[in-house]
């Protein structure tokens, strides 16, 4: 068994659309994810990636960004208003998991307690895509024993209870008392449109792909979320005029968005297993079983695509046409990112920036409320990295909100 690195962008991109290469990511891992969409292959995932199609559609996101959205970035942004400051570690976790939670089909009371204890609970989750690329790999058992104790207390503290209450909407569906208008845009109800019993998904399967739903939409996105802030705050220090720029440019904050998507992608790698053997596109020769890995850092920073520099923070920087300022982030083939239109929203154009209905994703919806707020660094306190994975997490990284910086 080999290890393979493929590190030229060209070579990564046609790599990621092989259909012989198996994720393998997440290997390290195998209490929460292996029957999770992100560890799939073949027709198995082929068939639960359309079931999570049919919520990650234009018409749910449009609904999302104009209903949900409001809502849930009001519950959170109102403390950090009242205070006057806050921490984007803790920031971005709660707004993105008001989002997400009820897109998953989540239910529960909308209170700080319950927020916090449903963040616990996916605090302790969120180690599981991080668990192969631990800096101290004997820390992995007893991850494992946790992700199985976070589990078995999301199931009977938030499934449970949300998927009896969808099962009950679904069968007044199906007797005709209501329309499938009224029945609720998430991904538990849609599971139980398309597999609606257990036979079709068991049961432990439904409750953790509400958990990785989850945890993908508000864990992920949260750390993009905080990098987006550290970086912007930079920018801003040599280049003020953007901070009012980015409320009025739709396009220049897609810009700012991708270009920090590029530097700081989710996961710094990606990890494929052949199922066969293979010429790779950069020529070297894989047999069964072999693992494929791209380096997303390298292959987002080669300066013959990016630029000469390449590793530092532009977002007016000039690309081929035909080269996404995100690069390879999102990743591609089979297991492109379901949530990438969420998260970042659709391309900006001239044509459809200005429009109600253009899908402008999270991101730039909560740093337009940050940047109205006036959002600034917080003089008195230190951001502070966790070094314990490969993945750029902040351990805290406090902000304030300036009312001289407020529009």
């Amino acid at each position: 068994m080999t290890d393979l690195f493929v590190n030229g962008y060209r070579d990564a991109e046609q790599t990621l659309r092989l259909p012989d290469l198996h994720q393998a990511l997440y290997d390290a891992d195998t209490v929460f994810l292996p029957r999770t969409v992100v560890c799939l292959h073949g027709e198995e995932h082929a068939v639960k990636k359309r079931i999570f199609s049919s919520i990650f559609n234009r018409r749910f996101f449009r609904h999302y960004q104009n209903h949900i959205f409001p809502k849930a970035v009001k519950e959170t942004m109102d403390p950090v208003i009242a205070s006057g400051k806050g921490d984007m570690a803790k920031f971005a976790y709660r707004v993105l998991i008001n989002l997400t939670a009820d897109s998953a089909g989540i239910d529960r009371r909308h209170t700080e307690a319950d927020t916090d204890r449903l963040l616990a609970l996916l605090g302790k989750l969120g180690h599981a895509p991080t668990m192969g690329q631990l800096t101290n790999p004997d820390d992995r058992d007893k991850l494992l024993v946790e992700l199985e104790e976070a589990l078995q207390a999301f199931r009977s503290e938030f499934f449970e209870p949300s998927l009896a209450r969808r099962r009950e909407i679904v069968a007044r569906y199906e007797a005709g008392e209501i329309d499938k208008a009224d029945l609720p845009q998430d991904a538990i109800t849609a599971q139980l449109i398309h597999s609606p019993t257990d036979e079709d998904l068991p049961y432990d399967e439904r409750m953790k792909d509400a958990a990785f739903f989850i945890l993908a939409g508000a864990f992920t996105t949260a750390n993009v979320l905080m990098n987006m802030v550290n970086e912007a705050l930079d920018w801003f220090e040599t280049h003020p005029g953007d901070r009012r720029r980015l409320l009025e440019d739709p396009i220049l904050m897609q810009r700012f968005i991708w270009e920090n998507a590029r530097l700081h992608p989710a996961s710094p790698i990606t990890k494929r297993r052949a199922l066969c053997p293979m010429d790779l596109p950069d020529g070297q020769h894989a047999e069964e079983n072999d693992f494929v890995t791209i380096d997303l850092t390298k292959t987002n920073r080669n300066p013959e695509l990016f630029g000469a520099e390449a590793e530092s923070f532009n977002p007016y920087r000039e690309l081929p046409d035909n080269l996404p300022l995100h690069g390879l982030s999102f990743g591609g083939g089979a297991h492109v990112c379901l949530g990438k239109l969420l998260a970042v929203g659709v391309k900006m154009t001239e044509e459809n920036k200005d429009a109600e209905e253009t899908e402008v994703g999270t991101i730039a919806l909560v740093m337009r409320e940050l940047l109205r707020h006036g959002i600034a660094r917080d003089p008195e306190r230190r951001s502070e990295i966790d070094e314990s994975t490969a993945r750029r997490h902040f351990k805290t990284l406090p902000f304030v909100l300036d009312p001289a910086l407020a529009v």
